[in-house]
């Protein structure tokens, strides 16, 4: 009867002989050159990591002032203070209106404030693995960042325009209520 002898080969930079096999997708060399990232590669992105973290803060400060705000708007208006004259119900409804308008604003901009934040954090685990895998995080994260800022602006620009409209429309209404006055 035959004996079957098995021989395991190991890679001698490989640390663990019964780790999963795997293979590099992208046709390059495998060992540790292969899978790292350029040094050049990695010091442009960590010379944007300070900007970035700068500006995540300074998102999460404003989205934080705006919570504040709409929380002192909705106390404002429902103890009386923001009476305007005699109907203190127009500006209670008032003040309820901005601080609904500032408790939007505030959800809306805690989701690039994050996406910020975890491009950042991102790029300083790249800086130490030299991973492709952190740099694809990154970029990851940098591309929702830019994706959720581009649909924000076509939706601002899109409600500019109705905006611009109402407005022509109400001014050509009341020129023409001003005329029949006459």
């Amino acid at each position: 009867m035959p004996v079957r002898v098995e021989i395991l080969i190991t890679h001698p930079m490989e640390s663990n002989p019964y780790s999963t096999p795997s293979a590099n997708l992208y046709g390059a060399a495998s060992g540790a050159g292969g899978d790292a990232v350029s040094p050049s590669t990695i010091a442009q992105l960590t010379g944007t990591k300070p900007w970035v973290r700068f500006l995540s803060v300074l998102t999460w400060i404003g989205a934080i002032i705006m919570v504040l705000a709409a929380l002192f708007m909705l106390v404002a208006g429902s103890s009386g203070v923001a009476q305007m004259g005699e109907n203190s119900a127009y500006g209670a409804g008032v003040m309820a209106g901005m601080a609904l308008y500032y408790g939007v604003m505030a959800f809306v901009i805690i989701y690039p404030a994050m996406k910020m934040w975890k491009y950042a954090n991102s790029i300083g685990r790249l800086a130490a693995s030299h991973s492709v895998a952190d740099l694809d995080a990154a970029l990851a994260e940098q591309r929702r960042y830019w994706k959720f800022s581009g649909i924000l602006v076509i939706i601002f620009m899109c409600l500019a325009v109705v905006g611009l409209i109402a407005g022509v429309a109400l001014g050509l209404t009341a020129m023409k209520g001003a005329g029949a006055g006459l």
